[in-house]
Order: C-alpha cells, then structure tokens, then sequence
C-alpha cells in the first residue's frame, strides 16, 4: 500500500457540487420571498379587517356616526389614494369627517409595509368610510384593493365592503393565480 496517495474531490466533482448547492438555494431563496410577501399581506389585509371591525362595532355600541379614513399622523383624513400610510378611526359627532374638538379618536394604526398599495374605489367616489349606529355603511359600497409595488399581481388582494358594512375578500374566480374584485376584473391599484 501506498502511504503517498492524496484523497480528495476533482475539480469537476466540486464544480457539479456547487452547481447542485447553488440550484437549491435559489428555488430556496424564491420560496422564502414568496413566503414573506404572502405573509405580509395577509398581515395588512388582517390589519385593516380588525381597523374596520373595530369602526363598525364603535358605531354600534356608542350609536354615533363613525368613521374610517386614510391618515398619517392620527390627526386629519387625508384622501383615498393615502390608505396605506395608516388609518385612523373617529367617533365623528357632525359628520363633517374632520375630527373636531368633541369628536373622540378611537384608534390610530401607522402602517409598517412601505412597499403596500392600498387604494379605496366606492360609490360615490368618497375618499372615507363611515358607519352608523346601526353599523351600516352610510350609503357607501366599495373595494379596498391591496397591491405591492413592483411585485407580481399574485399577491394582490381586495376586500368588498357592500352596503351592510360587512367584508368579503376576493378570491380567485378563474384559477389563473390572481384575484378578481368585485366585477371579476383582475385586482390592481
């Protein structure tokens, strides 16, 4: 027996190894990405769900007005294009959806997702959302769409808000991987 042989890998066996590690790891890499963003969303939907819920249920337990708008600093409405800078909700005593000195701010929520889209299309092209006491909208229906910038139409959501003030999240009619709105147009913001 030798005691002079060298045992190790061959340049072409160390070569298909790394070409082997580095195909895993970028299907590994993809499927994490779409991982975190699915979550993510889900998150955000689940957020403004629970914003909404909590402006509906307000407005019924205090049978006063209530409303929901886009707001950056919990302090003033700012229009529909805005929602995914935060929402805010307010007991609105006058209706005139501006918090005034005896109307009481019930929740303020700052959005954590800087890459998010969230836009409000309705009828009546109002840029808020408010809820009488009896926890209907005020003759608003509409759909909030939840979009990624630069990012696949997969990941975009919408939640249908008819009349009654009550949620439906859209769903995938056709089974092409993208949601439909409403009217069973493909989501986008």
């Amino acid at each position: 027996m030798n005691k002079n042989t060298v045992s190790g890998f061959t340049v072409i066996e160390l070569m298909v190894t790394l070409a082997i590690i580095v195909i895993v790891m970028q299907f590994g890499v993809y499927n994490m990405k779409d991982l975190i963003l699915r979550n993510q969303m889900t998150n955000y939907v689940n957020n403004f769900v629970t914003m909404q819920h909590l402006a509906r249920q307000t407005a019924i337990f205090r049978q006063s007005l209530v409303t929901l708008c886009a707001s950056n600093d919990g302090q003033i409405c700012l229009a529909k294009k805005y929602w995914h800078e935060g929402m805010l909700i307010f007991i609105d005593y006058n209706g005139n959806q501006k918090i005034d000195n005896q109307d009481i701010i019930v929740k303020f929520h700052k959005s954590e997702v800087k890459t998010m889209r969230m836009t409000w299309r309705a009828f009546q092209n109002k840029s808020y959302l408010q809820f009488t006491s009896s926890g209907w909208t005020n003759s608003q229906n509409g759909t909030f769409r939840f979009c990624f910038d630069d990012e696949a139409t997969t990941y975009n959501r919408a939640l249908i808000v008819n009349r009654s003030g009550r949620l439906r999240l859209s769903t995938d009619q056709d089974n092409n991987g993208i949601h439909e709105d409403a009217s069973g147009d493909e989501i986008t913001c």
